[in-house]
């Protein structure tokens, strides 16, 4: 925190100094050196966007990259959760482990670290700062992430040249909508019948003087119902209740425009669930054991939680000839969750050992729990500056990175004659520095060739401090193997070169070649000493290469088509296993520990596309976007040779139609509709390992617009298809039935 503290004094101090002599020049009216162009689209639809640290058209970027802006989110609803926000592109996968603090986002077959506290494999970014990392929470979006959005950066493959550590897979910015120097607005409320749910968000934006706005929004979620349901504690395990606030002032002076950014979310949001699933015959269980799929008699009684404090400065100044963006972030994280090891209450346990279900011996524990806390302080700081000239383009920029998390697992248990402990507390320290500098250098061979290469140098250090401590006397307990206090290092040079072509007007080919890394470092939670395969502490990067090959356009009007292969090698693969425990294994009866190794050399692949087009439907329009990929990987050396990937399904597909017709003066019906699918692929990276389940979701939403109120009723999963999300070896989790709703919104 320390460092932290000195790095933000020492960053505000360099702006002071810089951006005072420029915000005391006079205001432009209605100028902006930079932001001007990335609020508006042209006639046609044209997309600006900052994918490679630099506002560009996206159809100019030569890489494999999709925009989701506010309008089209508005039109299927908007979003409250990664899955949501990004079910309709392509390659992009949201796993979901029915609890927000524990799913991730992967991105072209790239690893996920499920149940664990290492990196994501997808850079995940806000505003254009690094928010990822951290042991609990830090793998996926907030929920304040998705209010008020004005546009969303999808950028897939390789981005380790200009983005850093972890984007393998790729990157995901949301940026915010900004305030702007007008009056105006919008608010909507939702309520879902099913769960009983109300959610309103809302946005204002405040002109407060020449060059001087204000922009506040909202956030509030009510939900004491769900579908997931805790009978002994009379709870549901997906409830929501919370709020979240943003405030935002913005002032432009000059060759200066300046974001100050503050907000917070106190949120309780969905807690961990699952089935025990234990068939008959299973030893120990020679009834077997099975739990309905909806309700689940844990003693103790779920819950998650998470808030969020968050400050941003962003400063863009024109230097006349080149631009220099400057973002600065702190942002601190708190998250919990509450777990029954066992998953059954007491009574139950007895009333299944009295049906037959449970022998009378088996080794289970109902008291058996975990309380897990992470809060986790993250510092970023990037600067960068960025020029071009009739045939260069070029930026340099560096980065500082700082994370600090305190994350502790308290577990409990009946203690006993042989074991009197009423169990243990682990806490764990964890410090991540980073450096970094970087570049990029582009240079049209000919008016219809370029050739741009990037360049990033990255030097990580690591440190964990672990104990383990009795609950009842606060002595150390675990011997040695519990007393750890270890450093890494390491450093890291990634690049990017791209050669693209023109072939037409609107017509963009490429072929690019880049390397990327995913950060390495430490299992903080630690194996039930019976454990089969106890949690090794250490892991390394993995380092990756990847070689693809792309062609995107707008060769009609109103139309936008990308279509990309690609191969990547990767070498030291981080991926999840787990310790062996399982309420059906007799020498380790609790549920198991998930961990993260190097699982060697392997290789990844796949082939993607989508295609958009706007069109007219008599007096109405409509926007048509589809998606599609094929995508596949395997290990390639050590002991899970010749295994395929986890977590990867063969297909990805989405269709996204949505229509508005007139039907009177300032009357339209509208109409969405969103179809998502994913077919084939490897749950587990384990020879045994169960099929990903297949699903073909369906959300539908129709409406009348009437002036600037629309209201609209929509379905979610209208077939109500509930697949399994995860299975184990005695553990089913499911997805979210079918939601129906309606909903109210208002602009201004």
């Amino acid at each position: 925190m320390r460092c932290q503290r000195r790095a933000l004094f020492c960053t505000a101090a360099i702006w002071v100094a810089v951006a005072t002599p420029a915000l005391a020049q006079d205001a432009v009216p209605g100028t902006s050196p930079i932001s001007e162009a990335a609020e508006a689209k042209d006639d046609d639809g044209v997309i600006v966007v900052t994918a490679r640290r630099r506002e560009e058209r996206l159809a100019d970027v030569p890489t494999a990259a999709s925009v989701i802006d506010a309008t089209s989110l508005a039109d299927r609803g908007g979003a409250i959760g990664s899955g949501e926000l990004l079910a309709d592109q392509p390659s992009v996968r949201f796993n979901n482990l029915s609890s927000s603090i524990t799913s991730e986002i992967s991105i072209r077959a790239s690893s996920t670290a499920r149940a664990t506290n290492g990196d994501p494999s997808v850079g995940l970014y806000r505003n254009g700062a690094y928010i990822a990392g951290g042991p609990v929470g830090g793998r996926n979006f907030t929920r304040i992430d998705m209010l008020d959005i004005g546009r969303v950066e999808v950028l897939r493959g390789t981005q380790g040249a200009l983005y850093g550590r972890n984007a393998v897979g790729g990157a995901v910015n949301i940026i915010s909508a900004e305030p702007e120097f007008n009056f105006s607005g919008w608010a909507s409320a939702r309520f879902g019948f099913e769960n009983e749910s109300f959610q309103a968000q809302a946005a204002i934006n405040l002109p407060l003087g020449d060059g001087v706005a204000m922009r506040v929004s909202g956030d509030l979620v009510q939900q004491n119902k769900g579908y997931f349901y805790n009978p002994d504690n009379d709870v549901y395990f997906d409830q929501q209740k919370g709020h979240g606030v943003r405030g935002q002032l913005r002032i432009r002076r000059g060759p200066v425009d300046a974001i100050i950014l503050a907000e917070t979310q106190r949120l309780t949001t969905p807690a961990i669930h699952y089935q025990i699933f234990i068939p008959a015959g299973t030893p120990g269980f020679p009834g077997g054991y099975i739990q309905d799929r909806f309700r689940y008699p844990w003693s103790t009684a779920p819950r998650a939680s998470q808030d969020v404090d968050g400050l941003q400065a962003i400063f863009r100044i024109d230097l006349g000839g080149a631009e220099l963006t400057s973002t600065t972030s702190f942002r601190k994280r708190h998250s919990e969750y509450d777990l029954d090891n066992d998953a059954i209450s007491p009574a139950e346990l007895a009333r299944a050992r009295t049906a037959g279900q449970i022998g009378a011996l088996t080794p289970l524990d109902p008291s058996t729990a975990s309380y897990v806390r992470d809060t986790t302080d993250n510092f970023s700081q990037d600067i960068h500056v960025s020029g071009e000239s009739d045939r260069l383009n070029w930026l340099v920029g560096a980065e500082l990175l700082l994370l600090d998390s305190d994350f502790s697992v308290t577990t409990t248990r009946t203690p006993t004659l042989a074991n009197p402990s009423p169990g243990n507390i682990a806490p764990a320290g964890l410090g991540f520095e980073s450096y970094a500098a970087y570049g990029s250098l582009g240079f049209d061979l000919t008016d219809s060739l370029n050739l741009t290469g990037e360049l990033r140098y990255t030097q990580d250090s690591r440190t964990i401090t672990a104990r383990l401590y009795d609950l009842a006397t606060g002595l150390p307990t675990g011997g040695a193997s519990r007393v750890i206090d270890d450093r890494i290092s390491a450093g890291n040079l990634s690049y990017n070169a791209t050669l693209s072509y023109r072939l037409a007007p609107d017509i963009l080919a490429y072929g690019k070649v880049g390397t990327s890394y995913r950060a390495g470092g430490f299992n903080t939670r630690l194996s039930d000493p019976r454990a089969p395969s106890p949690v090794q502490v250490l892991f390394g990067n993995e380092n990756s290469t990847s070689y693809e090959i792309g062609l995107k356009g707008s060769p009609v009007r109103r139309g936008y088509f990308a279509i990309a292969g690609y191969y990547t090698e990767l070498k030291d693969l981080i991926a999840q296993v787990d310790d062996g425990c399982a309420l059906t294994n007799p020498t380790c009866p609790v549920a198991a520990v998930s961990y993260l190794t190097n699982a060697g050399s392997a290789r990844s692949w796949g082939i993607e596309a989508e295609y958009i087009q706007s069109f007219d439907l008599g007096e109405g329009n409509g926007r048509l976007a589809l998606s599609g990929s094929r995508q596949g990987g395997e290990v390639k050396s050590g002991r899970y040779n010749g295994l395929d990937l986890a977590q990867v399904p063969d297909w990805l597909a989405s269709a996204n139609l949505n229509l508005r017709y007139p039907v009177a003066t300032e009357v339209a019906l509208t109409g969405n509709i969103l179809v998502s699918g994913q077919w084939g692929g490897k749950q587990e990276l384990t020879p045994a390992s169960v099929n990903l389940d297949d699903y073909v979701l369906v959300n539908l939403r129709v409406g009348v617009e009437i002036g600037k109120i629309n209201i609209s009723v929509f379905a979610n999963n209208l077939f109500d298809q509930v697949y399994y999300v995860a299975q184990a070896p005695t553990i089913n989790r499911y997805s979210q039935p079918r939601l129906v709703g309606v909903e109210g919104r208002i602009s201004f």
